[in-house]
């Protein structure tokens, strides 16, 4: 694994790692690369720094795919910015650093076929970066729409104080939302205040005035597959997952559940995919990827 660091086209500097397949025929060390079969960029939830994914990256490059992660703008090693800084946004994600990073690999790495696996925001992002038809297919596990009228009863008496009151108010006073609420990083002011009113719109991802924003969602005709969690109901229920790969309306979209009996019980939620006890599960996006290859290359 390289740390590096990448440029968005605004100047905001991204922390990101690159994970190599290492040919285990060379001497330990060596720095021969062995064949690659492609490339993933993995997309974080919010709040979540890279490093959450490193054992599924190195799982990924263990299978011969070089894999790219990376913190977002505001978050984990990239944030290099006052938390307050009108940069540092939700939508700038999307548009500036997945853009980068997809840009990076396009350019580093153009002879792999490029994958993105997206991880809650991460699936949501992808439309609004003008790259994103570049890619070859996405896999998405737990994305959705944040549109709380989704939810059941029950969490929607949860989520309407959150989403209405209590992310616009503490981060407009403290110019961050505390990460000990949500489980994961401080989230800069304006990526709080993104968030919340997105999840206030019925149509989900909109511009300050309300109006639903796909800039770039209708470009993808890829192959998108959209995982649901079958015990996710808190964070990401079945019809909120639906309701996102709707948003991808040109894409080929597949939408598969995991069940419990898949993973020998225990419970996955929003977070577990990607932990190494359950890497049962990890063979669904090598086998997913590899069908939806043009070819694999090597490099």
């Amino acid at each position: 694994m390289k740390k590096i660091m990448i440029t968005a086209s605004d100047g905001i500097e991204l922390s990101a790692n690159v994970y190599t397949p290492i040919d285990s025929s060379q001497p330990s060390g060596a720095k021969n690369s062995c064949a690659y079969v492609g490339g993933v960029i993995i997309n974080s939830a919010t709040g979540v720094k890279q490093s959450y994914y490193r054992s599924f990256s190195e799982y990924m490059a263990s299978q011969g795919y070089v894999v790219i992660t990376y913190d977002y703008r505001g978050i984990g090693a990239s944030l290099n910015l006052p938390y307050r800084d009108s940069r540092l946004t939700m939508t700038n994600w999307g548009e500036q650093d997945f853009e980068a990073v997809l840009s990076f690999a396009l350019q580093t790495h153009p002879s792999l076929n490029w994958h993105c696996i997206g991880h809650s925001v991460g699936g949501q992002i992808i439309g609004l970066a003008p790259s994103s038809h570049k890619l070859t297919s996405v896999f998405n596990v737990a994305s959705q729409s944040g549109n709380w009228r989704l939810w059941t009863a029950k969490f929607k008496l949860q989520l309407i104080p959150v989403w209405y009151v209590l992310i616009p108010l503490l981060s407009r006073v403290l110019g961050y939302f505390p990460g000990s609420i949500i489980g994961g990083e401080h989230l800069p002011k304006h990526v709080a205040l993104d968030w919340a009113r997105w999840c206030r719109n019925k149509n989900y991802i909109c511009d300050k005035s309300g109006n639903t924003y796909r800039p770039h969602f209708n470009q993808l005709t890829l192959p998108m597959h959209f995982l649901v969690i079958d015990d996710d109901h808190k964070f990401a229920p079945e019809v909120a997952v639906k309701s996102l790969a709707g948003f991808y309306e040109n894409a080929k979209t597949d939408i598969s559940k995991t069940t419990k009996d898949e993973r020998d019980g225990g419970f996955l939620g929003h977070f577990g995919f990607f932990r190494q006890k359950h890497q049962v599960l990890w063979s669904k996006v090598t086998d997913w990827f590899e069908a939806h290859s043009d070819v694999l290359l090597v490099k």
